[in-house]
């Protein structure tokens, strides 16, 4: 059921990247996310958004303008409503040991919670050359202040870990880079970024191959250890 909230911040971080707070309390697990809209607008559809930051009374969205959807987003300002539901999905385990986060663009922002839950953690950042000022890049890395944290402009951000260091390693961002990491730790969780139409498993619009069957990214994940992943 979508409950209207109220926005606090949606601040311009990069060119295509957004922050946006809403003043709401909710029980929320790293890795989950949820279904945002804007009422009375083109949105027709929800857009799923995963959880960035969260505290006592406020969650916090990082997203990326990939469309209309995403472009109406933006455009809002604090004091206005939008409508919500979630939160959804399985997120990530509690982790054991040292932790490797490692996140290819907007991928990066699940991992945020996580980071800040584990203090044994470092966060790796993958960011495409050229896509980014040096200031939006600063920005970014405001963000993520206060955990510890590696960005890598160009290249594959992946040759920068030490995996042998790490007992856990969280990833999300673009699919073949989840793959190589799966390939390089045995005990890898992918949160996949398949499109999801309802967010509660009704429409199949996110189904994804699994060593156990079909599965929906929104309900059964976002979060699989990667070992279960068919990737393609």
């Amino acid at each position: 059921m979508y409950q209207s909230v109220v926005i606090t911040k949606n601040e311009k971080i990069t060119k295509d990247i957004y922050y946006l707070e809403i003043k709401e309390t909710y029980k929320v697990k790293p890795g989950q996310f949820f279904m945002l809209k804007k009422e009375n607008t083109q949105m027709t559809l929800y857009r799923p958004i995963s959880v960035f930051r969260l505290t006592e009374n406020s969650v916090g969205f990082l997203y990326l303008i990939r469309g209309t959807g995403t472009k109406i987003l933006r455009e809002l300002k604090a004091g206005e409503q939008l409508l919500v539901h979630g939160p959804y999905g399985n997120g990530f385990p509690k982790a054991e040991g040292k932790l490797a986060l490692i996140g290819g663009g907007i991928g990066m922002a699940p991992l945020y919670l996580c980071a800040r839950e584990n203090t044994n953690s470092t966060l790796y950042i993958g960011l495409r050359e050229n896509l980014y000022t040096d200031e939006e890049v600063q920005n970014i890395r405001k963000l993520f202040s206060d955990v510890s944290l590696h960005i890598k402009i160009g290249g594959t951000v992946i040759d920068d870990v030490e995996f042998e260091q790490y007992d856990t390693v969280f990833t999300c961002g673009p699919s073949i880079m989840m793959k190589k990491t799966a390939e390089r730790h045995h005990n890898t969780y992918v949160s996949l970024e398949n499109h999801m139409g309802c967010g509660i498993g009704a429409c199949l619009s996110c189904s994804c191959k699994t060593k156990q069957g079909m599965k929906k990214v929104c309900y059964e994940g976002p979060v699989f250890q990667a070992t279960e992943v068919e990737w393609e």
